[in-house]
């Protein structure tokens, strides 16, 4: 489990790495029990998942993309829960795959610490977006508007988190990030067609 404090560090420190503070890094425990224990980053972000899957659903079923009489909410439930776990644990592993040949090794633990932890800050715009979405003050076009200006913010967070932890060419952490972006969304594809 989290280690007192822990939680509150690592939102604040992943705070102060958004607004520039390259010192911040030192607040996370790069060790091989804060490698592990930062996977656990993913239960604080289950509820807000959950804020964000509520939200997708009514878009779904809103827009007429499902028909209500053919939805199935099990699958559905099942499915987007599926996709998390794959998404959280899959990069990692081909990261570490990668890392060698790359000459990456050195920063793969201090990435993938600091891509754990700095994910629940990095959930936060998209789930204020859905919970103005569930709430009736935000319409699709909104809330479309407002993922993807989060996006790309959270890419180039991503980035600069990846030029931290590396210290490696702009061309090798461009291609990492856009690596785990184009993984989640094949995730999300490839689950919801199975």
């Amino acid at each position: 489990m989290f280690r007192p404090g822990e939680l509150k560090t690592a939102l604040t420190a992943s705070w102060a790495l958004f607004r520039g503070d390259a010192s911040a890094i030192n607040a996370f425990d790069m060790s091989m029990s804060g490698f592990w224990r930062s996977f656990l980053a993913i239960l604080p972000l289950l509820p807000l998942y959950f804020i964000n899957v509520q939200s997708e659903k009514k878009l779904l079923l809103s827009d007429g993309q499902i028909p209500v009489e053919t939805f199935s909410e099990n699958a559905f439930w099942f499915t987007q829960f599926l996709s998390l776990g794959l998404d959280w644990i899959l990069f990692p592993l081909i990261l570490a795959l990668l890392a060698g040949p790359l000459g990456l090794s050195t920063g793969y633990v201090r990435f993938i610490v600091l891509r754990n932890w700095t994910s629940i800050l990095c959930s936060l715009p998209f789930v204020l977006a859905a919970l103005l979405h569930l709430a009736g003050f935000l319409n699709q076009g909104g809330v479309l508007m407002i993922s993807l200006l989060t996006v790309g913010a959270v890419l180039h967070f991503r980035y600069r988190l990846a030029r931290l932890a590396f210290g490696a060419p702009a061309s090798v952490c461009i291609g990492l990030v856009a690596l785990d972006f184009l993984l989640s969304l094949l995730i999300g594809v490839l689950i919801i067609r199975a």
